[in-house]
């Protein structure tokens, strides 16, 4: 038997790398046997497997049926009455009326060694009943005639419908290190006629029949003198018209051949190609490797041809078995072995686009990946296309994208009055640079946050009392019945003496079994399952205590048996629902979930919270119960908060177990007892998190945003920001209106202007007026309005931004272009800006109320108003000119400039 030890190294390397390659079969992914070395057999579109060793059996007698449907696969048992031992390495084939299954050699513990005569096995599947060969053990003489065929393994059986003859081929003892070179047929009744011997001896090889009658005989190992692989740049072709051997040339459409390989499987098309797949290097198994290749040999060319594959490929392996099942569609590959791995999957390669499935729904259109000439024409004229219609929309809008670029300008080149052009240019090569980093910033804590790995908080409340878990104990090697001491069984109460055996059920064994690779015998398993209700306190009074003890009984004369004893949370316990238990308690798992604890328990591979105890030993297991609350794959968990969790109840335990005690029988009747008690009386949350989320980078973002922006204006000043949002400057239709309309109806503009916006006009010059010596009130005035003007300069330049007071002035443009005409007229026939009788409302003795007033009459009274009014004055002898024409101003107008200013 091959180590099991290597095999549980191995088996869990392939568990987790050949789940992806299965083709998918839920329906009965966890009834596939884990086996190799099968003789298969094709009827119709379904193979027929007998035999083939385990991890656990080297020989087994399980006979299997699968059938390709037009979706997927169907699997069965076979049933099967009087069936022959054991067998690994032997060949079957159906008979031509589809009658019966013929199964011939192999090796089994009944003949192994014994050189007994090739074993031949026939199974009627009308009456599901195997019957042997009356030759099977027959005398064999010395030396034995020459149409005698030894029993053996590693050979070809191949089966020629059309004649009903079988011809067996090579083959080898393993055990005697013998290979064998004879060549036989056998008729319909298996009467044996020997033949040409091939040239060497041989074993591994495939030996495929062609529509001709011919057979070609590949690879396997070759003994001329020394051993080695056969290669494959010949093969050797027995014709039965001229009953002889050929070796014929092989050529290649690549620039290599196959690789070389032993225990490959091979099958023919409907038009004469072999199709080969897999084998291994034939060393030893410390050095041997295994192959996962196709390769097709085309015996009308007698060239090889590797396609290029897609796909997941499966698992390399030998002795795996093969057939074309839905007339020449796809290539089924099932089953093997690679080392001590043993592989369960169903493989299925297309054969029109090379590539391996996993399922018909998933073939796709191409197999070698290449783009089609049509693909590329399409997505060239689809690219000429976009670009015309791109040309022909900016020709169309040619005008909204030239106000788009001027718009864009005039947002971003803002120089300062008086500022020169290079350093507004600094500034916005500055900004620019500054606004690259806040990108790069903003793109690297985005990615973070995307990318961001996932932590867990450990948080911890305290509690009274505890759940207990389900501990599943399965008695591995004990006898069912013990005349003396019984069926295995376990008994259960608490430190404080309350029984809870009655939570206690056996499990039902022929549902499903687990497996342990040390196969010690008889497998029983119970399971403890108390209700919700049950708990475990860390007080002492009435309550049900603080600790579990199980005793275990069974046969103790059986001291190499072993005790596997397992822990689950309740709502994660697998045993429910493969067992069918109806006890109204919730359980979490998917279907899913149990399939794959059913194969990891098939093959040994439980690693966590299963432990092993010995017979006569005193045994501690402490637990934690834990709520596991995983995020979910879901896009608002990037954000932050409230993320969205589901809670996945676990179990954390540790066990220690005492040395058996050799005086334990002398005092008990029992194998040992269990403590099981939790590690802490609390409430455990295992809260998995972010470790970046966007709400974390907002902190940074907003640093760093302030930082630039600190930078911007420590190197060019401060500059005003508008008052205004986006929702006031991107409004549009009547929200838009509603705003100038509210600017226009709370600020009445007068003749003077818009603040910021229209410049202040020179009423008075100094060049008018002549200095006589002293200043004039009117160069005070001048001076004052030319100091305004500086003010509202230096305030729109480095102090205020003006977006609002050019919405005021577009709000006033438009109340006066809706003036009504006659407005109008009274506007133009308005004289030295001295208003229409009845219209003026204010004091000012010079201009009109700006609540009556247009903005052309406020701008006329500006200009005009105190020209009318010097020269009035002067009319009247008020005013006098000195020598140097500077302007004297009488006592008696003084209040009226007064009232002016």
């Amino acid at each position: 038997m091959k180590s099991s030890i290597l095999f549980l190294t191995t088996a869990l390397l392939a568990y987790a790398g050949i789940a992806q390659a299965y083709f998918n079969v839920p329906s009965f992914m966890n009834t596939l046997p884990f086996k190799g070395g099968m003789a298969s057999a094709q009827k119709n579109d379904s193979l027929y497997l007998f035999g083939g060793e385990n991890a656990t059996m080297r020989y087994t007698n399980d006979l299997y049926k699968l059938t390709q449907t037009s979706t997927s696969y169907n699997w069965e048992v076979v049933t099967q009455i009087n069936a022959p031992n054991g067998t690994i390495y032997s060949q079957s084939y159906v008979t031509a009326d589809g009658q019966n299954m013929v199964l011939m050699g192999g090796m089994s513990n009944v003949t192994s060694g014994r050189g007994l005569p090739l074993q031949i096995y026939t199974y009627n599947f009308a009456s599901q009943t195997w019957a042997a060969f009356a030759g099977n053990n027959a005398n064999v003489s010395s030396p034995p005639p020459a149409e005698f065929i030894y029993n053996r393994e590693f050979f070809t059986a191949t089966y020629d419908s059309k004649n009903q003859l079988t011809y067996v081929l090579g083959g080898a003892i393993s055990g005697a290190n013998q290979v064998f070179s004879d060549f036989h047929v056998l008729d319909a009744n298996f009467k044996s006629t020997a033949l040409m011997s091939a040239p060497f001896g041989r074993y591994g090889h495939t030996a495929s029949i062609l529509s001709n009658g011919k057979l070609v005989v590949i690879g396997g190992v070759v003994l001329n003198g020394t051993s080695a692989l056969a290669s494959l740049q010949s093969a050797w072709v027995y014709d039965p018209a001229s009953k002889g051997w050929v070796e014929q040339k092989l050529s290649t459409t690549s620039s290599r051949f196959p690789s070389t390989a032993s225990d490959l499987t091979a099958v023919v098309t409907s038009d004469d190609k072999i199709i080969i797949f897999g084998g291994d290097s034939a060393d030893g198994q410390r050095t041997r490797q295994y192959l996962n290749t196709i390769a097709i040999l085309d015996t009308n060319t007698w060239s090889w041809s590797i396609p290029s594959i897609g796909g997941i490929p499966p698992s390399r392996r030998s002795f795996a078995v093969g057939g074309i099942l839905d007339g020449g569609k796809h290539l089924t590959i099932a089953f093997g072995s690679s080392s001590n791995i043993y592989y369960n999957d169903i493989n299925t390669f297309d054969l029109t686009t090379g590539t391996w499935l996993q399922s018909f729904s998933g073939s796709r259109s191409s197999g070698d990946g290449s783009v089609s000439k049509g693909l590329i024409a399409g997505v060239t004229v689809a690219a000429v296309v976009l670009l015309v219609i791109i040309l022909f929309l900016v020709w169309k809008f040619q005008s909204y994208i030239r106000w788009l670029v001027v718009r864009i300008h005039n947002d971003i080149w803002k120089p300062r009055t008086g500022e020169p052009v290079w350093a507004e240019t600094s500034r916005l090569v500055a900004q620019v640079f500054f606004l690259f980093i806040f990108a790069m910033f903003l793109y690297f804590v985005i990615r973070q946050a995307v990318e961001s790995p996932n932590v867990t908080q450990r948080i911890e409340y305290a509690a009274a009392e505890v759940d207990v878990p389900d501990v599943r104990f399965c008695y591995d090697g004990y006898p069912s019945e013990s005349a003396v001491y019984g069926p295995p069984g376990v008994s259960c109460q608490t430190d404080n003496g309350y029984s809870c055996t009655s939570y206690i059920k056996p499990l039902n064994m022929s549902v499903f079994q687990p497996t342990f690779s040390d196969n010690l015998g008889a497998v029983n398993c119970f399971l403890f399952r108390a209700p919700d209700s049950f708990k475990l306190t860390s007080t002492s009074g009435a309550n049900n205590g603080s600790r579990l003890l199980f005793t275990m009984f069974g046969d103790q004369t059986a001291a190499y048996a072993r005790v596997h004893v397992s822990v689950f949370a309740k709502e994660m316990d697998p045993n429910v629902k493969v067992y069918g238990y109806d006890d109204g308690m919730p359980n979490y798992l998917s279907e899913f979930d149990v399939l794959n604890w059913q194969t990891t328990e098939r093959n040994d591979l439980q690693a966590t919270n299963v432990y092993t105890i010995q017979p006569f030993t005193y045994s501690a297991l402490s637990y934690d119960i834990v709520d596991h609350r995983y995020l979910q794959p879901v896009g608002w968990n990037y954000v932050g908060f409230l993320p969205v969790s589901n809670s996945t109840p676990e179990i954390e335990s540790n066990f220690r177990s005492e040395a058996p005690n050799p005086t334990y029988t002398s005092g008990h009747i029992d194998l040992g007892v269990l403590a099981v008690f939790p590690e802490t009386f609390a409430t455990l949350v295992d809260r998995e998190v972010k470790m970046y989320t966007l709400v974390n980078a907002l902190g940074f973002v907003g640093g760093i945003f302030g930082l630039l922006i600190a930078a911007q204006a420590w190197l060019f000043g401060y500059r005003p920001r508008s008052p205004w949002g986006v929702v006031h400057r991107w409004s549009t239709g009547s929200r838009k209106q509603s705003l100038l309309q509210g600017l226009q109806q709370k600020f009445k503009t007068t003749d003077s202007g818009i603040p910021l916006v229209h410049p202040v006009h020179h009423r008075f010059s100094v060049n008018e007026f002549h200095n006589l010596g002293h200043e004039t009130e009117a160069q005070r005035v001048s001076r004052v309005e030319e100091r305004m003007q500086i003010l509202e300069l230096l305030f729109k330049a480095y102090y205020v931004d003006d977006e609002v007071f050019r919405s005021l002035d577009n709000a006033a443009a438009a109340g006066t272009q809706s003036k009504n005409s006659h407005q109008q007229q009274q506007q133009q026939q308005q004289h030295y800006g001295i208003a229409t009788p009845g219209t003026q409302t204010g004091p000012n003795p010079f201009f009109s109320s700006s609540e009556k007033l247009s903005p052309y009459q406020q701008q006329k009274e500006d200009q005009n108003g105190f020209s009318h009014m010097f020269s009035e004055r002067q009319s009247r002898g008020s005013l006098s000119s000195d020598a140097n024409s500077q302007v004297h101003l009488q006592p008696t107008q003084d209040v009226h400039l007064r009232d002016m200013r």
